[in-house]
């Protein structure tokens, strides 16, 4: 699926036009439906889950063309460090749409971080839109099987 054919779904659930709003609550919507051992917080630009057995994790879903092959994270960069270095979290996930050129999280590995810091994880991550497209199927072919 290309990124414009991501946005267009995320836009097709929601009356709302701002994409990145929708993104983010897509994202928290499937974060906050399963609280078994956590609390999920939703601030305006970002999601904390707080676990019960595993440290902390700041969500910050974003809903922008991710291409793995060139990469341009200078400004996630400076977010993750602010936070890991100014906070309790010290897992830092970026979401993005899943498109067929970014389909594999990637851990990122910040010099600045692993100085100052024993533990913290930056991960980009892709996030499926399948919820999406199962709902789109059912109601089309009220299918009495389809969730």
């Amino acid at each position: 699926m290309s990124f414009n054919e991501c946005t267009n779904l995320i836009n097709s659930i929601h009356d709302n036009k701002n994409t990145n709003e929708n993104f983010f609550n897509y994202v928290y919507k499937k974060i906050a439906r399963n609280t078994k051992n956590r609390f999920v917080e939703k601030y305006e630009d970002c999601i904390d889950i707080v676990l019960s057995n595993h440290p902390s994790i700041k969500v910050i879903p974003l809903c922008t063309n991710m291409n793995k092959e060139n990469l341009s994270i200078k400004n996630e960069v400076k977010i993750a460090c602010d936070i890991v270095l100014n906070s309790e979290y010290k897992y830092v996930y970026f979401v993005y749409p899943k498109n067929r050129n970014f389909n594999k999280h990637i851990q990122v590995k910040i010099p600045l971080l692993e100085e100052s810091c024993s533990e913290y994880m930056v991960k980009l991550i892709p996030y499926s839109l399948n919820d999406i497209i199962k709902k789109r199927s059912c109601s089309e072919n009220s299918n009495i099987l389809c969730k």
